[in-house]
């Protein structure tokens, strides 16, 4: 009888990750997949992470003044250099805003770039959902980066107001600073409630650090996080099950 070890599947691809777009997010994206490989694999899988290092000043500018995006772009490519001398077999980013440069990016590899905001509306269309709330950095809303492919499948995008938006951003900070509490919970709660009444059916966490301090079960619409969204469309590529 063949045994449950024989039965996992063995892990066929090595992925790179390219991190430090916080750190707390990487390491949770990291360990999201490990836990996925235990669980389904008969083996670690091969993953090579470079954490890039973004000045605090700049983190800060993308986040919350939607600014200086272009101090990001080289070591995004520097990162993107490095690991694909190291054998890996595809790309991903656990970061929305960083795909501002996800074209050039791609034009910058040789191996395949999986993009979270690919990934994040495959699902909204695969559960039918056609009016979804977004809640981002500045930078990803002021991009659209969600917006535009949203809007080509149909989909209608409800945005929180401006001085929401602000909150959001500041709130973004507080969590890369590790000084998120009750007080940002209870904001964004707020937010996700003013977003549902406006007739989101869903709502897209387009920000991978927000699935730090909100619990993805505790409104009446599904939360869609973008980062476990994409650490499920990564270990099915390292499996080799990808759709």
């Amino acid at each position: 009888m063949e045994n449950e070890c024989s039965r996992k599947r063995s892990p066929k691809k090595i992925v790179g990750i390219i991190g430090g777009m916080c750190p707390e997010t990487s390491s949770k994206f990291y360990l999201d997949i490990i836990r996925r490989s235990r669980k389904h694999c008969n083996s670690y899988p091969a993953i090579i992470t470079d954490s890039i290092s973004v000045p605090f000043s700049l983190e800060k500018d993308l986040v919350q003044k939607s600014k200086n995006e272009n101090r990001l772009l080289p070591l995004l490519k520097g990162s993107i250099k490095k690991l694909n001398k190291s054998g890996i077999d595809f790309i991903v980013i656990p970061c929305n805003t960083a795909h501002i440069f996800i074209d050039e990016l791609k034009k910058e590899s040789n191996v395949p770039i999986v993009s979270i905001i690919e990934e994040t509306v495959k699902i909204v269309k695969e559960r039918g959902f056609r009016n979804v709330g977004l809640l981002a950095t500045k930078k990803t809303v002021d991009s659209k980066l969600y917006e535009n492919i949203l809007i080509e499948n149909r989909i209608n995008v409800i945005l929180p107001t401006e001085e929401e938006q602000k909150n959001i951003s500041r709130i973004i900070i507080r969590i890369l600073r590790n000084k998120a509490y009750n007080e940002e919970k209870e904001s964004l709660t707020r937010i996700i409630k003013n977003l549902i009444k406006k007739g989101s059916e869903a709502i897209i966490l387009g920000c991978t650090d927000l699935q730090i301090i909100l619990a993805l079960d505790e409104f009446e619409v599904e939360l869609l996080d973008s980062m476990k969204i994409l650490a499920e469309s990564t270990f099915q590529r390292i499996v080799n099950l990808e759709k």
